[in-house]
């Protein structure tokens, strides 16, 4: 099995279990920050985290709890969202978990999850190749 150091250096392709929220129910944000410009900015402020433009998209990673964080660019029709992916192991298996803010319009919010869910599989499959056979 891969050390989970590997899998975090592949987080940048997706993630496993997925949900999104839409704005509008702020207090209850599962990514920890009311908003996504609260979440940017908080992140971008703290100790310790390394901040990345990546095609536009901002990246923010928290190795020291193999988190990162995937910040729409303004172009994107899910902007602003922002998505929280964190590895974690179980049993044998490595899983990415994540949590989405999304304050966008629902469809282009899902179409976002969608396109994440898709990268999320080959992720697993990769991390996990006993799995995907």
């Amino acid at each position: 099995m891969r050390p989970l150091s590997l899998a975090f250096g592949a987080l940048l392709i997706g993630a496993v279990v997925a949900s999104a929220q839409q704005a509008g129910s702020p207090a209850s944000s599962k990514i920890g920050y009311p908003t996504v410009a609260a979440a940017l900015d908080g992140l971008r402020a703290k100790s310790g985290a390394k901040v990345a433009v990546q095609s536009g998209w901002t990246v923010i990673e928290e190795p020291s709890i193999m988190t990162m964080w995937s910040f729409t660019p303004a172009g994107h029709p899910a902007h602003p969202a922002a998505i929280r992916r964190v590895i974690a192991q179980k049993g044998d298996d490595i899983f990415v978990e994540m949590e989405a803010l999304c304050e966008a319009a629902k469809s282009a919010c899902e179409k976002l999850l969608t396109e994440f869910r898709e990268l999320n599989e080959q992720m697993r499959a990769s991390l996990n190749p006993k799995r995907s056979r």
